[in-house]
């Protein structure tokens, strides 16, 4: 059996997931943690205003991460095998 680490979980995001179907599933993440609960305390402008703020950003730190942190991740992991 498999353990659980933050190594492979990154790995997976980085290299095994597509770069569309990442950022959507960070697009909606991000939309359904902050879109949501402001829904529910300000109403559905609100929730469209925030929850795609959020979305967004997550999207922007996916793509930041790819570009600049995994990179450095992965080969960091290589050196540690």
């Amino acid at each position: 059996m498999r353990h659980f680490s933050l190594i492979a979980l990154l790995d997976y995001i980085g290299h095994d997931l597509s770069p569309v179907c990442a950022i959507i599933v960070f697009f909606l993440l991000g939309y359904l943690v902050v879109g949501l609960p402001m829904h529910f305390r300000q109403g559905a402008a609100s929730r469209d205003v925030w929850g795609t703020a959020a979305g967004v950003t997550m999207a922007a730190i996916y793509a930041a991460f790819i570009i600049g942190v995994y990179p450095a991740l992965h080969h960091s992991a290589g050196l540690l095998r």
